[in-house]
C-alpha cells in the first residue's frame, strides 16, 4: 500500500510564496492560500484506497473538499484557488504522483509518508515547494 494513506496535518512549508507565485495563484487567491493552507492552519490532507479507486479530502476552517480518482484516469477538477485544471494521479513505488494541466499552467506534487511524516513536494513554473504533514 502506498504510503500517503491515512490523514494528515500541515506543519511547514518552504517556498510556498514562491511556488504559488510562479504557477500564476493571483496575489488575493495566494493570501487566502497563506490564511488556510498554510503552517499553523490546521489544514489535513486524507486519504483512502480501495485498488486503484481513491479518494483526497482536505480540510480548512473553510470546509472540506473531496476528490475522488481512479489511477492513470484523468478527471476534471478545480483548484482550491478555483481554476479548472485536468487532474492524473499514478503510483510511482509508495509514492502517489498528481500532475495538474490547466489554462497556462502545469504543476506535479509527489506525496511520500514515511513514518509519522507526509512529504509533499510541488514543482511548476520552475520553483520547487516542501510542505510536511505530521500524521493526525
Amino acid at each position: 500500500m502506498v504510503s500517503v494513506v491515512g490523514k494528515w496535518k500541515i506543519e511547514k512549508s518552504e517556498n510556498f510564496e514562491e511556488y504559488m507565485k510562479a504557477i500564476g495563484v493571483s496575489d488575493d487567491k495566494r493570501a487566502d492560500a497563506h490564511k488556510y493552507l498554510s503552517d499553523g492552519s490546521g489544514m489535513t490532507q486524507e486519504f483512502t484506497a480501495d485498488g486503484d479507486t481513491w479518494t483526497m479530502t482536505s480540510s480548512t476552517v473553510m470546509g472540506a473538499k473531496s476528490l475522488t480518482f481512479k489511477l492513470g484516469q484523468a478527471i476534471d477538477s478545480i483548484t482550491l484557488d478555483g481554476r479548472k485544471v485536468k487532474v492524473v494521479f499514478s503510483v510511482d513505488g509508495d509514492k502517489l504522483v498528481e500532475k495538474q494541466s490547466g489554462d497556462g499552467f502545469e504543476c506535479q506534487h509527489v506525496r511520500q509518508g514515511s513514518g509519522g511524516t507526509l512529504t509533499m513536494t510541488l514543482t511548476g513554473g520552475g520553483q520547487t515547494c516542501i510542505r510536511t504533514f505530521v500524521k493526525s
